[in-house]
């Protein structure tokens, strides 16, 4: 019995870093995502430059970073959150677009033809408790 103990305690010191999760420091994209991250794409179809934004859910209305302002052409938001890209300064109305989970491969091309993707300048995101 005890050797049996000895070879599981002896296998375990040699498996146990392989059996060990990764930890986010050793590779960043799999740190914690949180409603307010919203991936974003100048490219349609989430080419050319793409960031992950880290906007939060509080309903502020921020503008696009320079290389996204006017050049949205794929964008899609952490589950939890929905975001609504707008033209004008104080996000009211309607918006250009909604964007919910997993999110809009063709901004430039949007709903039937609308170029949502060239006109947006602002983002706001909240939380979404009924988002699928």
């Amino acid at each position: 019995m005890q050797s049996i103990l000895a070879i599981t305690i002896s296998l375990l010191s040699v498996f146990s870093p392989v059996l060990a999760a990764p930890s986010s420091a050793e590779h960043p994209a799999l740190a914690a995502r949180t409603p307010g991250n919203v991936y974003v794409c100048t490219g349609s179809n989430w080419t050319n430059t793409c960031e992950v934004l880290t906007l939060g859910i509080t309903g502020e209305c921020r503008r696009l970073p320079s290389t996204y302002d006017g050049h949205i052409g794929s964008a899609g938001p952490d589950t939890g959150a929905i975001c609504r890209l707008f033209a004008n300064g104080d996000c009211t109305g309607s918006g250009l677009a909604i964007l919910t989970y997993p999110g809009e491969s063709n901004l430039y091309n949007f709903n039937g033809g609308q170029d949502a993707g060239h006109q947006a300048h602002y983002i706001q995101c909240r939380q979404c408790t009924n988002c699928v």
